[in-house]
Order: structure tokens, then C-alpha cells, then sequence
């Protein structure tokens, strides 16, 4: 029985346990945080609390990824090979977490009265450090989560709960913007000096937790110590993968259109909804980030248990439809009528995104499996650095892409102003045309992805009958 099961579903049988799944989640909140929190507050505090140009503000932060795009195949080369007894990515988890929530506090202590040639400089200075102390902990987090175990459902499983803290983490920085704006503070700015410090320690609780909680496989351990590959070569063999190609594409598709919506639904409801009203704007965001909590749970679980049936593909696809159906309702439910019926677009398109995110991230653990395959090692990690460099360049070049849009339309950067008719159009335009073409496009390049259950068992099942001949 031993010589035949393997050949069936090798290793198919493997669970990961409740805790280590709720640990694997609680990281999530803080990769959230660290994604999406600086988008929630670089904008609004330095354009409209500190009258900083906000196409200057949105080169500073393009400018920080070509700092990325050196840091993350490299921190996953590095964790990839190393080898200690606390595993290849536990210790990097654990001092990256305690990093980047020190480095996103001292982000926030700016200081007044500087031009903006100084504030660019600033802005510049303070992302490169918190960006290299959240790549330190968001490559080996994503590549832990890759590993723990090679059973094809269970990897939908354990990523549920991570899509469940990804949105506890994306519904604490919504709230961003909304915590500066509290009655204590004097201004946005001495909002953001508490803000900041804050969030950087709720960063850290929730960063050490896998550390703790989960236990490296030996099996990908004993894979990975093998051979590894050089830097560059790993990191193009990786691009190389025709699936993981589509995987990347259609994530720089979802997760530019809604870091791009979700950072400029702020402006929307400031020029249309709420006209001059920052407080009343950023409350209504941070509110509607809790309100969908229910609408996405239940997507994650119908999502878990309906890609039995219609698989991993069949959800993207379900994922990317969906966000048509929110670019519509988008149109028609943010009003000033009835300024919080946006709240059910809002949730139309966070289950579509949750969704899509969920078999992302299953699906290349898959990936991962045909690669060992055909280069006879674990590489999780240059998997995972590629992942967070193209996720944090997609939340970069879209909060640059908001500057430039609002430069574009004519918004007035001075707090409190009352925008133009025109200009209020013109957002709402850019905000569902985007979800459009999201939809036609992703829709377009799922039809192109082979690596379907009956592929994987095969790859897994030839894994398995090597190393037994190895053995």
C-alpha cells in the first residue's frame, strides 16, 4: 500500500491545524497594513495637511520601487538558501515585523514648515526604510504559506483564513485616514504622529504570531537544501513559468485597479458626495471597509468550498466578473443622495478581490510544485519576492497614479475646497471605467492557464516517486 498511494495523491492528506492556520492569518493583517497603510495616508497628509504638489508626492513613491525591485528577489534568494534551526523563514518574519513597525511609526513624525522639494526628500527617505524592513518580513511570510502543506484543497483552506486577516488588516488601514481626523488632534498632521506609532505596534503583534505558531516542513526543508539556484537565474526561471506569468499579470490588474479606487474614493466623496468635507469622507471610507466584512467571509467560504467543484480557475473567473458588476454599481450608488448605498458597491468588488486573492496565492503553491519539478529544488521564497515587489508596486504606481489623475482633472489640493462639477464627473468616470476594463481584460487571459487539479496531483506524484528513488 505504501508504493501505490503516493502515485494517487502523494501527500494529499496533509492538514495544517486550526491554531497554525489562525497564526498564519494574523501575519496577514499585518502584510495588510503594510500594503495598504502608507497608500491610506501619503496623499491626503501631504497633499492636502502639508499643500504638497501631489504629482511631486506620486514620483517620490514611484521612485522607491526601483529600491524594490533590487531588495525583493534578493531577501528571497537569501531566505530561500538559508539554513538554521529556526528554519528559512521564521527568524526573518520575526525581526522584518519588529522593523517595519518601527520604521512606519517614524514615517508619520513630520515636521513642518519644509518645502516641497524637502518634503520629497523626506517622503523618499522614509519609505526606502520602511519598504526594506517590510520586505525582510512580507518575502518569507508569503513563502511560509506556500509550504505548509502540498495537500491541492487544504491550500485553499489555509489561504482562507489568510483572505479573512487580509481584510482585518485592510479594514484597520481604511481607518487610517479616519483616526487622524479624531477631535484630539489639532490637524491631519498631528493625527498622523499618533496614528503612526499606533499602527506600527499593532504591526508587530500581528507580524511575530506565525513565528511562533508554525513549523517549517522538514520535507521542503530537506527539498530546498539540495541546490539553489544563483539570484538572477532564479528570479528568471521564475518569470519564465508561462502560469505564473498570468498569475502576475492578472494580479497587477486587480490590485492596481483597487488600490487606484480605494485610494481615490477618498477625493470622490470630498468633491461629490461630501463636498469639502475630508472628516465626514474618511469616516464613510473606514466605515465601509467593516460593513463588508460579512459580504467577504461569506465569499471566502462559498469560494473554498465551491473551487472543488468548478476549481481554482473557475473562481478567478467568477472574481473577475464580479468586478464588472461593481464598476455599474459604483455608477449608481455613489451618490449624494444617499451617500452610503456606496457601501454595497464597496462590497461587490471586495468579494471579487478577496476571491481572486485567495486562489492567487493557493494556485502558486501549485506553481511551486511543477517548478521543483523541473529544477529539483523548493523556491517559495523568489516565488513569494516576486509576488510582494509586483503587490507593492501596484499599490505604489497606483497612489502615483491618483497624484496624476488628480492633477488631470483639476482638483483643488487646498483643504476644504468645493471641486468643480467637471471634476467630480471625471473621478467617477476614471473610478468604474477602471473595474471595466479589469473585468474584459483578466477574463481575456484566464482562458490562457493550463495548471489544472489533475496536472498538479500528476507533478506531485512524479515529486514523490523521485525522491523515493533518491531515498
Amino acid at each position: 500500500m505504501t508504493d501505490v498511494a503516493p502515485s494517487k495523491n502523494p501527500q494529499s492528506q496533509e492538514r495544517v491545524t486550526l491554531l497554525q492556520k489562525f497564526a498564519y492569518g494574523f501575519g496577514a493583517s499585518a502584510d495588510m497594513i503594510g500594503f495598504h497603510g502608507p497608500a491610506q495616508l501619503i496623499m491626503p497628509v501631504y497633499t492636502l495637511a502639508l499643500g504638497v504638489n501631489p504629482a511631486l508626492v506620486g514620483i517620490a513613491i514611484g521612485i522607491t520601487r526601483i529600491w524594490d525591485a533590487f531588495l525583493d528577489p534578493v531577501m528571497g534568494s537569501i531566505s530561500d538558501r538559508t539554513q538554521s534551526r529556526h528554519g528559512r523563514r521564521r527568524p526573518y518574519i520575526f525581526s522584518g515585523a519588529i522593523l517595519a513597525g518601527l520604521t512606519f511609526a517614524l514615517m508619520w513624525q513630520i515636521p513642518t514648515g519644509w518645502s516641497d522639494t524637502a518634503y520629497f526628500s523626506l517622503l523618499i527617505g522614509t519609505l526606502i526604510l520602511f519598504y526594506t524592513a517590510f520586505t525582510i518580513f512580507t518575502v518569507p511570510y508569503h513563502a511560509i504559506g506556500y509550504e505548509m502543506t502540498s495537500s491541492y484543497h487544504e491550500r485553499t483552506s489555509v489561504m482562507s483564513y489568510r483572505m479573512f486577516f487580509n481584510m482585518v488588516g485592510n479594514i484597520s488601514a481604511g481607518w487610517l485616514l479616519a483616526g487622524t481626523q479624531l477631535d484630539w488632534f489639532d490637524s491631519t498632521l498631528e493625527g498622523a504622529r499618533y496614528i503612526g506609532p499606533l499602527t506600527g505596534l499593532v504591526f508587530i503583534l500581528f507580524g511575530i504570531a506565525p513565528v511562533f505558531f508554525i513549523k517549517e516542513r522538514s520535507a521542503v526543508q530537506s527539498s530546498a537544501a539540495k541546490r539553489q539556484m544563483p539570484i538572477f537565474r532564479s528570479l528568471l526561471a521564475t518569470l519564465k513559468d508561462p502560469s505564473f506569468r498570468i498569475l502576475i499579470i492578472l494580479t497587477v490588474l486587480m490590485l492596481s485597479g483597487w488600490t487606484f479606487a480605494m485610494s481615490i474614493i477618498v477625493f470622490i466623496n470630498v468633491s461629490y458626495v461630501f463636498p469639502g468635507d475630508l472628516k465626514a469622507s474618511s469616516i464613510l471610507v473606514g466605515g465601509m471597509g467593516m460593513i463588508q466584512t460579512a459580504v467577504v467571509v461569506l465569499a471566502l467560504m462559498l469560494a473554498t468550498r465551491l473551487s472543488k467543484s468548478v476549481g481554482k480557475k473557475g473562481i478567478l473567473k467568477i472574481s473577475f466578473s464580479i468586478q464588472f458588476i461593481h464598476a455599474l454599481a459604483a455608477w449608481f450608488l455613489i451618490t449624494p443622495d444617499h451617500p452610503y448605498l456606496q457601501v454595497i458597491a464597496y462590497a461587490i468588488g471586495a468579494a471579487g478581490n478577496m476571491t481572486f486573492f485567495l486562489m492567487l496565492h493557493s494556485m502558486t503553491s501549485d506553481i511551486c510544485d511543477a517548478d521543483e519539478l523541473e529544477n529539483g529544488t523548493r523556491r517559495e521564497g523568489m516565488y513569494g519576492a516576486v509576488i510582494t515587489w509586483m503587490q507593492k508596486l501596484c499599490v505604489s504606481v497606483a497612489v502615483a497614479m491618483v497624484g496624476g489623475a488628480l492633477v488631470l482633472v483639476g482638483f483643488d489640493q487646498t483643504e476644504g475646497a468645493i471641486q468643480s462639477a467637471q471634476t467630480a464627473l471625471s473621478l467617477r468616470l476614471i473610478y468604474s471605467g477602471i473595474f471595466v476594463v479589469i473585468s474584459i481584460v483578466g477574463l481575456s487571459l484566464l482562458r490562457h492557464y493550463t495548471l489544472t487539479e489533475k496536472t498538479v496531483l500528476r507533478i506531485q506524484a512524479e515529486l514523490a516517486e523521485r525522491k523515493a528513488g533518491n531515498g
